[in-house]
């Protein structure tokens, strides 16, 4: 996967999801990030998959955008677009992101549920230090 966007360039992703002994499961994700000719690379573990994820690409970009600091996801939704393939059908994911002043939507839909709930993560990552960055710019004016 290769999502550009005008803040940073995402190189790559790993999930691993494990339940052992039917005890609670465990997530852990390694997101990759190119800033320029810059890369970073961070691990995280998380109650799930998607958490896992977000805590990943948080540390990956906390010390470029600190715009992110208080940004949170609200809401997560899946649906399924066509069910008829089953489990292999697409799914949309919409995620609702909020900085505690303001709320944004990002979604993506994808065959694979963790692809598109990291699109949708970036999604409002860029979002997030778009609205910021322009709110600052309305209040320096």
């Amino acid at each position: 996967m290769n999502m550009t966007n005008p803040f940073f360039e995402v190189c790559g992703y790993k999930v691993i999801s494990e339940r052992m002994h039917e005890t609670t499961s465990r997530s852990q994700a390694i997101v990759e990030v190119r800033f320029g000719h810059d890369c970073v690379r961070r691990s995280a573990t998380g109650v799930g998959p998607v958490h896992a994820l977000d805590r990943s690409l948080r540390a990956c970009l906390q010390g470029h955008f600190p715009e992110l600091e208080h940004v949170r996801l609200a809401d997560y939704r899946v649906g399924v677009v066509d069910a008829s393939d089953g489990t292999g059908a697409q799914v949309r994911v919409l995620i609702e992101a909020t900085d505690g002043a303001s709320s944004w939507d990002a979604g993506c839909v994808s065959e694979n549920i963790i692809d598109a709930s990291f699109e949708a993560l970036c999604s409002t990552a860029v979002m997030g230090i778009m609205r910021a960055r322009a709110a600052a710019l309305r209040s320096a004016v």
